[in-house]
């Protein structure tokens, strides 16, 4: 009987205690903490992965623009107006096929252009003045180089038209023993860059190897 009764009297004193509340706020406060601590988490691995995924995007820009999409088919040949030392070339030649896994490019004049250099000049080829492109066998018209197919490329009237600062023409015309570079410029894709030198005296068709 006794023992209830001192139950009874320290029954105030546990409703009156505050350690229940407490516990309870620390609860509180902790799992607060847990879902800020989540929300802050999920926004940093959203913003890693969007960076994750623009630099994958810049790295593949990238390549695109330094992987070759194009490959020279054979001999530069280039077609002289006369069979001596004193000849000079008229028309220079080449052919182009897709490289294996490369991407198509469009040759159209203007799209893509030829850069010539050699010690006298640095002329740009961009239209049919002065640049003509030829599909080869099957190839189609489009001036699309697909896989399976051959265009040639051709830069024309080297000899004639001979002007400072005009494009599609040379400034002095191409004689013989002179190095020279093309460059065969897409509007995607690495440039294919070819370098030749002329012969010490011109045949009328000279394969430049």
């Amino acid at each position: 009987m006794q023992s209830s009764f001192q139950f009874l009297k320290s029954i105030p004193k546990i409703l009156s205690g505050e350690k229940g509340i407490t516990g309870l706020e620390t609860a509180i406060v902790l799992i607060a903490f847990v879902v800020v601590s989540s929300v802050f988490a999920f926004a940093a691995l959203s913003t890693g992965m969007f960076a994750s995924d623009k630099a994958r995007e810049t790295i593949s820009a990238g390549l695109a623009q330094t992987r070759a999409s194009m490959q020279l088919k054979g001999s530069i040949i280039g077609t002289a107006n006369s069979a001596t030392a004193t000849g000079t070339m008229t028309t220079i030649s080449f052919h182009v096929a897709q490289t294996a896994g490369g991407a198509d490019v469009d040759l159209t004049p203007g799209t893509t252009t030829v850069r010539y250099t050699d010690e006298n000049q640095h002329k740009l080829f961009s239209s049919t003045t002065g640049l003509t492109v030829t599909p080869v066998g099957s190839s189609d018209s489009d001036n699309l180089l697909e896989n399976n197919e051959v265009y040639k490329i051709e830069l024309i009237n080297l000899d004639t038209s001979l002007h400072d600062t005009d494009n599609d023409t040379l400034k002095t015309a191409l004689g013989i023993k002179t190095t020279f570079t093309l460059e065969l410029v897409p509007i995607k894709g690495a440039v294919l860059h070819l370098e030749r030198t002329t012969p010490v005296s011109m045949n009328i068709i000279n394969f430049l190897d």
